[in-house]
């Protein structure tokens, strides 16, 4: 495959110009540059990290796939009306936004995901002898390092499957032309229980915290791989209940470390994301147990600022919204040290960039704020139906003064709602009571090193959320985190009114939505509770990347797989509907999703959606069209998805 050669060929030739340049500086004049030869590059512990560091490094450079394929074709945003410096860019969007993505799109190419796959596999091959050879790296060492390349590689797997569904899979190294093999689509659920295994098998051997804390929340620790399984098992019980499959038996590495051979049902994968959320939180609890033990984490910091509002081994930044209802200028501490710092107190993992890396986050500054380079606004009526169109908590709730503003320039005319949560808002309150009013004030100007969040404390407490409300458990569990959530971010101004930090009382309370059912008899219904968990994830998580992965898994879930037509790959030849190991096609799900969620974000009708997304391969990106051509049949593009817009 001409394409993966390239691929994998660059990555080789990656990691080793990183080292030379990070961590090992007489490299290059030790070893001439055109004659560099692998088995003599591994000698030490410098040589090792070089190439670590050059994957986190390689992902970091990858954070624009990251969002277009996880958030981009949601419905929380718009295009923005206003001319544009760069049509043809804008132009590629308005196609994806409209459901319309072309296999001839760049944006759906995977080699960079694939490039760090191939550095955590280059650390974990050589690690092995390095360790033999440099008598200062020691085996604990050796385990943290492995945890870490491990984890790396299956959360890069676990973008590509939510992307793509079926994708090339393979653990081994390509170091040169000559091994390079083509490599065929492995099903996503296939993927997705190795990757289940291998971060399992070493869940608890990654460090607990970096002696930084930038590398604590720029490089991946425990806390960072309960936080993935977590994630992951919800995936799993979503794919496996939208497809009818009750069990299968797998092997299982339980979060207490004992390993079972089992029969996973979709509860049983639910319960798991449970059990590995908490864990995850408890992690990450014991990190900010240290940051404000050490002088080192603690300056400028106090214990004061966390808030739990009740909730076991939770670590919220509490915002001072006192005297908001008199005050000009409410605090909004969360939101400056979360995505304006960065490396927050709350950060789980996150992407670094410096200028000193010569790395820029370009989706941040490319798509968000406010101006003709700003290429997106946010969908204001999806978030009113976020907040199921109660127009108290939309004023009180200082995530949207935030993630879904209306931009007023000088002239004060309303040029539409933007996302400014990476920008730095400086709010002010005027008028009094139900007259009491929010302006800000916005510095425009460039956001490109402002890190990219992987995960933090509140995504995984609503992981959580969803893996209880689908598994039907806990129903007083799950509204204590939306609130704890939504409390943290509820400012009265009108009254004053405050919740009790400790989770006792009902202001600042989510408004739990009534179950939804579409306009067929056929269409499944989507609960009450996890419509909220949704509404809320898609609030508090606006423009983090997650959104369309969100809308995706719904509709995996939600599947009517004895009523959907046979899924074309998936299902065996010649089992019928009822019969076991019949696959639908996600139809069902798949419009449930777009009537529940996607009417009044897009300019499109729900008719015209249904149609261009067709099944729940429509939920998923189309391949790169170069790769296809370049696999020579082996790779086969998406059924819904197999032609560019220029072949049809």
């Amino acid at each position: 495959m001409k394409k993966i050669n390239h691929i994998y060929k660059s990555a080789c030739l990656f990691g080793l110009l990183v080292v030379g340049l990070a961590s090992c500086e007489d490299y290059l004049t030790i070893y001439p540059t055109d004659r560099v030869v692998e088995e003599d590059f591994w000698e030490d512990l410098n040589d090792l990290n070089g190439v670590r560091y050059g994957a986190y490094k390689q992902m970091a450079s990858t954070v624009d796939k990251m969002f277009y394929w996880g958030d981009l074709r949601s419905d929380s945003y718009k295009l923005n009306t206003e001319t544009h410096s760069e049509q043809d860019s804008h132009d590629m969007l308005s196609n994806i936004l409209a459901g319309m993505p072309d296999s001839s799109m760049s944006c759906f190419d995977w080699e960079g995901v694939y490039k760090t796959i191939n550095l955590c596999n280059k650390v974990l091959k050589y690690g092995p002898e390095v360790l033999e050879r440099d008598k200062q790296f020691t085996t604990t060492e050796w385990y943290y390092m492995r945890a870490e390349m491990t984890a790396l590689r299956a959360l890069s797997y676990f973008y590509l499957i939510r992307a793509f569904k079926d994708v090339p899979y393979t653990t081994k190294l390509i170091n040169s032309d000559t091994e390079v093999e083509t490599f065929p689509l492995t099903n996503q659920l296939v993927v997705l229980d190795s990757i289940i295994l291998d971060c399992e098998k070493v869940a608890g051997q990654a460090r607990n915290r970096f002696s930084s804390n930038t590398d604590t929340k720029g490089m991946i620790t425990n806390a960072a791989i309960y936080a993935m399984l977590a994630d992951m098992y919800l995936w799993r019980g979503s794919l496996h209940e939208g497809r009818g499959i009750k069990f299968d038996t797998v092997a299982v590495v339980r979060p207490d470390g004992t390993v079972d051979s089992v029969a996973h049902t979709p509860v049983g994968d639910y319960d798991l994301a449970v059990q590995w959320a908490d864990k995850a939180l408890e992690s990450h609890h014991n990190q900010v147990i240290d940051y404000f033990s050490s002088m080192t984490f603690g300056a400028g910091n106090t214990s004061g600022e966390i808030v739990s509002y009740g909730l076991p081994n939770v670590d919220l930044i509490k915002n001072n919204f006192t005297g908001a209802h008199q005050s000009t200028v409410p605090s909004l501490k969360s939101q400056n040290d979360i995505f304006n710092e960065g490396n927050s107190i709350e950060s789980i993992l996150e992407m670094q960039y410096r200028v000193s890396d010569g790395l820029k986050n370009n989706v941040v500054n490319n798509f968000y704020g406010y101006s003709t380079k700003a290429n997106l606004m946010v969908a204001e009526d999806a978030m009113k139906e976020a907040c199921e169109k109660d127009e108290k908590l939309q004023k009180f709730d200082t995530r949207l003064w935030v993630g879904c503003q209306v931009y007023v320039n000088d002239t004060q005319a309303k040029s539409g709602y933007y996302c400014l949560k990476y920008q730095r808002p400086s709010f002010l309150l005027e008028g009094q009571g139900a007259n009491r009013k929010i302006t800000y004030a916005v510095t425009s100007g460039s956001q490109e090193y402002n890190n990219w969040i992987i995960y933090r404390t509140t995504d995984v407490l609503l992981m959580k959320a969803e893996a209880l409300a689908c598994a039907k458990k806990e129903t007083p569990t799950v509204k204590s985190i939306l609130n704890a959530i939504n409390r943290r971010s509820y400012c009265d101004i009108e009254e004053g009114k405050q919740p009790a930090e400790d989770g006792s009382g009902t202001i600042g309370d989510v408004k739990i939505a009534t179950d939804w059912s579409g306009k067929k008899s056929t269409t499944p219904k989507i609960p009450g509770l996890v419509k909220t968990v949704m509404n809320q994830r898609q609030i508090e998580l606006l423009a983090e990347g997650k959104r369309w992965f969100d809308l995706v898994r719904c509709a995996e879930r939600y599947s009517n797989n004895n009523q959907d037509s046979p899924d074309e790959r998936e299902n065996p030849e010649g089992v019928q509907k009822g019969e076991p190991g019949y696959v639908g096609n996600g139809m069902s799900g798949m419009s449930a999703v777009v009537e529940c969620f996607m009417q009044n974000s897009v300019s499109n009708s729900y008719s015209t959606l249904i149609n261009r997304f067709k099944n729940r391969w429509g939920l998923y990106c189309p391949i790169y069209e170069q790769e296809v051509k370049a696999s020579r049949g082996v790779i086969l593009q998406n059924p819904v998805w197999n032609k560019s817009r220029y072949e049809q």
